[in-house]
């Protein structure tokens, strides 16, 4: 798992987070089997790109992880590079909900 984790960290380095990067975050998680979502470090672990309604059983059908450099307290000069890490957050955990809900769906019989 750690070596996924250095993986993606390595990714974004830069906040280069483009469509191929995001592919292959999404990949090696799913050959991982972990579903879990991205969430903003802070108060209330928000998961960009989860409609608010769903957050709470999202978050609990799929756990959670966390971003360096995604919390809830910005910098004026991070904010170019939050707001990239948080647009890729939300893709990200808008392709991870439907293989969570699915992985969840398909274990339980």
């Amino acid at each position: 798992m750690r070596a996924g984790y250095a993986l993606l960290l390595t990714l974004l380095a830069g906040c280069q987070a483009d469509a191929g990067t995001l592919e292959q975050a999404v990949e090696q998680s799913l050959a991982l089997q972990d579903y879990r979502l991205i969430v903003r470090a802070g108060r209330g672990e928000v998961a960009p790109g989860i409609p608010a309604e769903a957050q709470a059983d999202a978050k609990a059908r799929c756990g959670v992880r966390y971003l360096d450099g995604l919390g809830d307290v910005i910098r004026p000069e991070q904010k170019e590079a939050h707001a990239k890490l948080s647009s890729y957050a939300a893709e990200y955990n808008q392709r991870m909900l439907a293989h969570c809900q699915g992985a969840a769906t398909s274990g339980k019989q």
